[in-house]
Parts: structure tokens; sequence; C-alpha cells
């Protein structure tokens, strides 16, 4: 949940709609009233920065 909290609102949202609840990306696009293409783009780059986030904070771990 911390590294959900660090994502844009919107980023956030396609991730819970998506991979928890999921919804299809025309489902999600509908729901956030955006194109399905913005809903794309959301997940693409809320992906890489949970990535990110994770892997600093495995860096991080291992320094303890």
């Amino acid at each position: 949940q911390v590294a959900l909290r660090q994502l844009t609102a919107d980023q956030r949202q396609v991730v819970v709609l998506k991979y928890i609840e999921g919804m299809e990306n025309e489902t999600i696009a509908s729901a956030m009233d955006k194109p399905v293409s913005a809903v794309k783009s959301l997940q693409h780059r809320a992906v890489a920065a949970l990535r990110r986030i994770l892997l600093r904070e495995g860096e991080m771990e291992g320094d303890e």
C-alpha cells in the first residue's frame, strides 16, 4: 500500500481497477471518463513507477 500511495491518483485508480478489481481497459476508460489510450498510458507509467519504487525499497532493505 505504501508503494501505491506514491503513484498519482489516476495511476493508482487504474492499478486498483485493473489488477485488483479485474476490469478491462475499456471498462476502466468508461469509469474514468478517459480514452482507452489514456488508460493504457496510465497503466504503463504506473507499473514502471511501482517497479522503480519497489526496487528502491529492496535496495534500502539490503543496506540494513
